[in-house]
């Protein structure tokens, strides 16, 4: 006769999280580009912070389970059904941490189909809902640039960007958005703010491999310090 095996909510819950895990970092290895080819990629770090944030303080339980889905669609690539599933935790639980992660990750989405303009709406919407968290303050600035690179306007990404890393200077991806700042006043013509830019990467992240590409950057287009 066959034993029947209780399994706590405690192990379900590890193995949500066990299986999240390994869903972002499948997601991220796949979707992972680089920078300055234009579209900003999530990182792994925001989508698991995101994911923790859901699973506490679970008043509604159904917008758990929305939100959820959404992060499940998010990294399966069905973007739209992901659209929907934040649209309904926004619209219908936006008072809670939930729907303030909705929000976040609505703006993601929309990113990732590149629906520019609706995604650039969205990140300006959670910023002016939400600035406590500098975490996804400055994530949320980053995915603004992003949308202005994807919509073509590099002189409007480098200046966001590099707005991004002067708000923060001590934000682990600050050299990063430099860097970024500097590859869009490079395309857009704007070759003395580049300069700057590079100057200031030289000056705080002179061992990065920001400094190493911004002064590659530099040589090809006869930038000189």
């Amino acid at each position: 006769m066959s034993k029947t095996i209780k399994i706590s909510k405690r192990a379900i819950k590890e193995d949500k999280f066990t299986t999240f895990i390994l869903q972002a970092k499948d997601y991220v290895m796949e979707q992972w580009v680089y920078f300055a080819a234009g579209v900003a990629v999530l990182v792994a770090a925001v989508l698991i912070i995101s994911f923790l944030r859901s699973s506490s303080g679970k008043n509604e339980q159904q917008a758990v389970e929305v939100y959820n889905r959404a992060i499940s669609e998010l990294f399966g690539k069905n973007y739209q059904l992901a659209v929907v599933d934040f649209k309904t935790v926004v619209d219908q639980y936006g008072s809670t941490s939930q729907g303030e992660m909705a929000l976040f990750n609505l703006a993601n989405a929309y990113l990732e189909s590149k629906n520019f303009s609706d995604a650039k709406a969205t990140f300006e919407r959670y910023l002016s809902k939400y600035s406590d968290d500098k975490y996804f303050t400055i994530s949320a600035m980053a995915g603004i640039a992003a949308c202005l690179a994807g919509a073509g306007d590099a002189a409007g990404a480098a200046d966001k960007y590099r707005e991004a890393a002067e708000k923060y200077p001590e934000f682990q991806q600050a050299g990063e958005y430099y860097f970024q700042a500097m590859y869009y006043y490079v395309k857009s013509g704007n070759l003395e703010s580049a300069k700057v830019v590079l100057a200031k990467i030289n000056k705080d992240f002179p061992t990065s491999r920001y400094a190493r590409e911004g002064l590659r950057l530099a040589s090809e287009h006869n930038i000189v310090l």
